[in-house]
């Protein structure tokens, strides 16, 4: 193997993938970033136990050539290593694997030469096949993660609640996370027939969300037995699926409520945020909702240590009985608020002790359920 590379693309992509690489395993190969050179560029490949990406570097990006292949062939070098020193070469790279897998790396005045390990040893990545795959605009599936993910559950004690269930229900995504606290759930609609679902750890989901690609780019996805596999032009993701039985939550949205009113997002959330830094001393963030009148809320919080904040918020719109007081952990709500880009939100109210439904206010598509805090 043989190859000159442009430093700066070569050090960002060795940086992304020595994230997800394993430090110290029992499988010492593992530790390792895998690269191939052919006649097409680069691929380096790096993962755990649980989750593995490979990232392709073409020949030429933008028009210029930033790969030159000499010699094609294979290596798997130490992650650690080479991220830390392609952080402090000079300039572009050379590097130049033997047989023995033995490695030169040249950077204009500097030369290194380390050990590596044989390729063949490194896990096989499986293929994604066009017509098992659904493909999806990678835009779509980051806003779905990000609109569900911080409702995981960051418990073990339940593994398949730290993970997004991912719903194909014909022509459409649904994306479901919880932590039997709160659910957040999301649907879209898209061009596809297929009918299955399955669970995909929240840290699988957290690489889709911080690819750096073109908002354009498709993604590919295939499951294929316990994996997952993701893959944009440059990049692909395949990752363990989390196994157990999900709980069923769609029955747990209501369907019909005591009351209901409308509030402007924005202010709403700058609101429960400020009234959380007066409950910061209670586990839960402990904010207090209540309907003075049809046309005005009050968010408050109170403390012993720090003193108590009270606010008051217009009403846009109220429907139902002029009934409405809840405690609600202000964290989740603030997170629950964040996920919604419209402008306003309409916040459906069942009792005291009952969940509360946010959504946006001309939108069903999205919903977010939070359970009330007991205050005794």
């Amino acid at each position: 193997m043989n190859f000159n590379v442009d430093h700066s693309i070569v050090s960002t992509v060795v940086s992304e993938l020595h994230k997800v690489c394993i430090a110290r395993s029992v499988i010492p190969i593992l530790s390792g970033i895998k690269i191939v050179a052919s006649k097409n560029g680069l691929k380096l490949t790096g993962g755990n136990s649980e989750i593995f990406i490979e990232k392709t570097i073409p020949l030429e990006l933008n028009g210029e050539k930033v790969v030159e292949v000499i010699e094609e062939g294979s290596v798997v070098v130490q992650s650690k290593f080479i991220n830390e020193i392609l952080k402090k070469l000079p300039g572009n790279v050379h590097i130049q694997a033997d047989l023995n897998n033995a490695i030169r790396i040249q950077s204009d005045e500097v030369v290194m030469k380390i050990p590596g390990f044989c390729a063949e040893e490194y896990p096989k990545l499986p293929e994604v096949h066009a017509q098992q795959s659904v493909e999806l605009p990678l835009k779509t599936v980051k806003e779905a993660i990000q609109q569900t993910i911080f409702a995981v559950s960051k418990n073990d004690a339940k593994p398949v609640l730290t993970g997004v269930r991912m719903e194909f229900e014909k022509g459409k995504l649904i994306c479901i996370a919880t932590d039997s606290n709160r659910m957040s759930r999301c649907e879209l609609p898209i061009a596809s027939q297929l009918n299955k679902a399955f669970v995909v750890p929240s840290a699988s989901m957290l690489e889709v969300v911080n690819l750096k690609e073109a908002d354009a780019t498709n993604l590919s996805i295939l499951q294929e037995g316990n994996l997952l596999v993701m893959e944009t032009e440059h990049t692909k993701l395949v990752s363990v699926l989390i196994e157990g039985n999900y709980p069923v939550t769609q029955g747990l949205i209501p369907t019909c409520f005591m009351s209901s009113i409308t509030l402007h997002r924005k202010a709403l959330q700058n609101g429960v945020d400020r009234a959380c830094v007066f409950s910061r001393e209670l586990k839960h963030n402990n904010v207090l909702l209540k309907l003075c009148d049809r046309t005005t809320i009050s968010i408050s919080s109170s403390s012993t240590e720090m003193g108590m904040i009270e606010e008051r918020q217009k009403v846009e719109r109220m429907e139902g009985l002029d009934l409405f007081e809840i405690t609600l952990d202000g964290k989740y709500l603030v997170e629950a608020l964040r996920g919604i880009k419209e402008e306003f939100v309409e916040i459906q109210y069942n009792g005291a002790m009952k969940p509360i439904v946010i959504k946006p206010a001309q939108s069903n598509t999205y919903v977010q359920l939070i359970s009330p805090r007991r205050t005794h």
